[in-house]
């Protein structure tokens, strides 16, 4: 089959399934847009296929191939979808013996952060003006001349994934799938088999790309108080997500692919669904040692991007979760073996590929990044120079643009591919082009292969001269401690969701497109949604966008603030998930003096992060052996008990604001809560004392209290303390109220006094 070929047998699977959006079906789509379609294809071969004339039997054959392992449905089938909208795929995780769950649907409307979280009852009202809009910008197409094939593809991809983004792929099984995600995948799979034909079937490589060390490398910065060192922070975690982006476009255009191959892009990985042809492993070995000399040259082993591959047919894609687990182990054996192309040959090891550098004198060390040697008369080494500069861009950054080839103003990434940012959008030369989380398209960009992409980059800035706040800003924001924290989370066992928990009794629903719709909402959540809340909420827009995307996150900003944004990102994760208790989050807030260098920060926010999923405190949490809870001033909280303590927290300091109430008292419950901890934890009798401690308190200092009663007192004498202290000393009633006092008041001391303890 020639090269044209491919394109109508790959676009004919595209659009196999769109009369679930688009009512006249495919046949009448390409005659609404023949014009645009006829620069590109073949529209009569098209339409033949679509039509299933004779002469294009074999055509359809592969056409319909690519469309039934596109969902992978059983032959029995019972209706299961309410009308067109998307059920979530959420709904259908299964973690163990739980049962727990129940079907909720998204509204049929335009993509967006906030459009991604699903409701009882989905609304389909919009769902015709979608799909006329969506006609319409198609058919404009003709007026704006997308370049080449390549082009297309990407401006295509992104109308479809913009309006039919929430419509289901199926009225049976495959209702949890997005028809955008089946459509495009149906496209892949089909041009793979079309270029493959291989006699036994094996048309596909699976293949995954992983940047490795990401926190190693974004945190080996030096004292975050050293000027610049913000912005080579954040230039870092940029690099991570455009040079994984750089060689997965590399790796498709080498192929000769388009953009629906690109299965997934992000959190510093990618998968490609490639064709198994007789010289694809050989170009990918090429491609993977060009990645090794190239990563070895510019960061002397520091980092690395790691290749792996597997081949598969059919039962790859039906069962695709397994696939994935079989793949992370190949890659696995790669990251054991790195830069073994460039630091090996027949013989052994190349000796003088250890010498990282002949000449020493004049030399340093770069003072930001204390890794690489630099010229004496310079302050950084030539990679910290340039992400100062592309630091200092990434708060007006609006577009990226991607080029083959130099091109002024732009940076080099990875061979011979570079990235342009810009403030305004440029219709130039650049292959692809991405707008920064703005999801309406300006007129200016029509023809252009642009897409949008979500990202969590907001970065702080001074309200009374717009300069990017530093660390030491971000903390005097806080109220009284002028402290900072950081956020650092992540989705609990998603590892085994993906591999096992799209399972139910003997059947697994881990196909290819169930899983990548599971990973692009994901996506949104941690790129979209939470960038969304900490740039367009007043109370969060102190917080500093390290990184946040595939199913984690770090943020910074000040301590009083930072436990308040896990809250909600937790509840909002919840009600994203279809409110199903399989899908959980874990988060470690973690409080720092400013002058705390960022590596420290990182190495202790992910201790804290390991101890809250790995322990859990029966006497409060029976039901748990970890995940689901975030810790904060040194204790361990299930979510709603946080919001409480929180809540309480503010409270109190009110109270101690209006003089209402004692620093002294509050210690003191402090004092008791402690000890209450270690009667019921380690079932210290001594620690009994607290009880009759507490009782001799109230009656001794609360008394004066009742004099300057206002409603927040009237709380705290009638229903708090009361609570505290009532059967206390009763092993069969856990007090949550009294286990937490110690660190609800740490928080309301220093949110109304600087340097309390």
């Amino acid at each position: 089959m020639n090269k044209v070929g491919y394109r109508e047998v790959a676009l004919a699977a595209w659009l196999v399934n769109i009369g679930r959006f688009w009512d006249d079906g495919a046949e009448s789509l390409v005659g609404g847009c023949r014009r645009v379609l006829e620069k590109y294809l073949d529209v009569e071969k098209l339409l033949g296929i679509l039509g299933r004339k004779p002469e294009y039997e074999e055509e359809r054959r592969l056409v319909d191939a690519a469309f039934d392992l596109s969902l992978c449905e059983s032959e029995v089938k019972e209706k299961l979808a309410k009308g067109r909208n998307l059920t979530s795929v959420f709904s259908r995780v299964t973690v163990k013996d739980q049962s727990e769950k129940k079907k909720m649907y998204y509204s049929i409307r335009k993509e967006s952060p906030e459009a991604v979280f699903p409701e009882e009852k989905g609304s389909d009202e919009q769902r015709k003006e979608l799909s006329k809009e969506f006609m319409e910008e198609l058919k404009s197409l003709k007026d704006y001349a997308p370049g080449t094939w390549e082009d297309f593809i990407v401006i295509f991809d992104g109308l479809l994934r913009r309006y039919a983004w929430c419509i289901t792929a199926s009225d049976y099984e495959g209702e949890d799938i997005s028809l955008y995600n089946q459509s495009r995948i149906a496209g892949a799979i089909a041009d793979c088999m079309a270029r493959s034909q291989d006699p036994e079937g094996k048309y596909f490589k699976l293949v995954v790309g992983d940047f490795s060390g990401i926190q190693n490398y974004v945190f080996s910065v030096a004292n975050v108080n050293k000027k610049g060192v913000a912005k080579r922070l954040r230039a870092r975690s940029f690099y991570v997500d455009v040079a994984v982006s750089a060689i997965a476009q590399d790796i498709i255009y080498q192929f000769g692919l388009t953009q629906n191959h690109i299965l997934m892009l992000t959190g510093g990985k990618f998968y490609l669904l490639l064709p198994n042809t007789a010289d694809s492993d050989q170009l990918l070995e090429t491609i993977e040692k060009e990645i090794e000399e190239s990563f070895l040259s510019l960061f002397k082993g520091q980092i690395a991007i790691h290749l792996a591959w597997i081949t598969m047919g059919a039962d790859g894609l039906e069962y695709y979760s397994q696939s994935v687990t079989e793949i992370m182990r190949v890659l696995g054996e790669k990251k054991a073996m790195a830069f073994h192309h460039s630091l090996t040959d027949g013989d052994g090891w190349i000796e003088d590929k250890f010498s990282l550098y002949k000449e020493l004198a004049g030399k340093h060390v770069c003072e930001s990044c204390q890794r690489e040697l630099t010229d004496r008369n310079q302050e950084y080494c030539p990679n910290c120079a340039v992400q100062t500069e592309i630091g200092g861009r990434l708060p007006r950054l609006r577009y990226i643009s991607y080029y083959r080839g130099k091109k002024e103003g732009a940076y080099h990434i990875y061979g011979n591919y570079w990235i342009g940012l810009w403030s305004e959008f440029k219709k130039d030369e650049a292959f692809l082009t991405e707008q920064i989380n703005g999801t309406n398209l300006p007129e200016q960009t029509k023809g252009a292969p642009l897409k949008i992409r979500y990202m969590a980059n907001h970065i702080p800035t001074d309200r009374a001269d717009g300069d990017v706040m530093t660390f030491d800003d971000m903390a005097e924001e806080s109220r009284g401690t002028k402290r900072l924290a950081v956020l650092k989370a992540d989705v609990d066992t998603l590892g085994y969701i993906f591999a096992d928990g799209l399972r139910t009794g003997k059947r697994h629903f881990g196909t290819i497109s169930r899983v990548n719709t599971m990973s692009r909402f994901l996506e949104i959540f941690f790129s979209g949604y939470v960038n969304q809340l900490i740039s367009q909420r007043e109370e969060y827009r102190n917080v500093y966008s390290v990184f946040s995307g595939g199913d984690d996150l770090f943020l910074i900003g000040p301590w009083d603030v930072i436990p308040h944004l896990a809250v909600e990102i937790s509840r909002a994760f919840r009600n994203f998930t279809a409110q199903n208790p399989a899908l959980t989050i874990s988060a470690a807030v973690s409080v720092f003096q400013t002058r705390e260098h960022i590596a420290n920060m990182a190495k202790l926010s992910e201790e804290s992060l390991k101890k809250v999923k790995n322990k859990t405190i029966k006497e409060l949490y029976p039901e748990k052996t970890g995940r689901d809870g975030v810790s904060f001033l040194g204790q361990l909280f299930g979510w709603e008990d946080l919001r409480e303590q929180l809540e309480t927290g503010e409270k109190l300091a009110r109270l101690l604001e209006d003089k209402k109430v004692s620093v002294g008292i509050l210690r003191r419950i402090g004092t008791y809560s402690r000890m209450y901890r270690e009667f019921l934890v380690n079932h210290d009798v001594m620690s009994l004392m607290f009880e009759p401690l507490f009782h001799y308190d109230r009656q001794r200092n609360y008394e004066e209290l009742g004099k300057k009663m206002n409603p927040e007192l009237q709380w705290f004498l009638d229903d708090y303390v009361p609570d505290l202290s009532e059967n206390a000393a009763d092993l069969r009633v856990v007090k949550k109220n009294l286990f937490f006092a110690e660190a609800a008041i740490a928080y309301a001391l220093n949110i109304t006094k600087e340097e309390r303890v």
